[in-house]
């Protein structure tokens, strides 16, 4: 394997890692608020940790998918299918 190959898995895998730490923390605090009642700093931790999720998660699979050389590449010829044929 190439040090580009390493260096994308590892930082990928560090990415989804961080998605699922961002879960663990949200569901603490909704945990939390649903035993003792929300408010707005715990919606706030809900939420962020959402995001955080959300940014993380999807940005991990699409360096793991960019290093495995599997992302389209910009100039494809999208125009491929819509040509008619039989």
């Amino acid at each position: 394997m190439s040090l580009r190959s390493v260096l994308g898995n590892a930082v990928g895998y560090a990415l989804l890692g961080f998605a699922c730490l961002s879960v663990a923390f949200a569901g603490y605090w909704v945990v939390r608020s649903v035993l003792t009642g929300a408010t707005a700093g715990r919606v706030m931790f809900v939420m962020s940790g959402l995001g955080a999720a959300l940014i993380t998660g999807f940005s991990g699979y699409f360096v793991r998918k960019a290093v495995a050389g599997q992302v389209m590449p910009s100039e494809f010829d999208v125009s491929v299918a819509y040509r008619g044929g039989p």
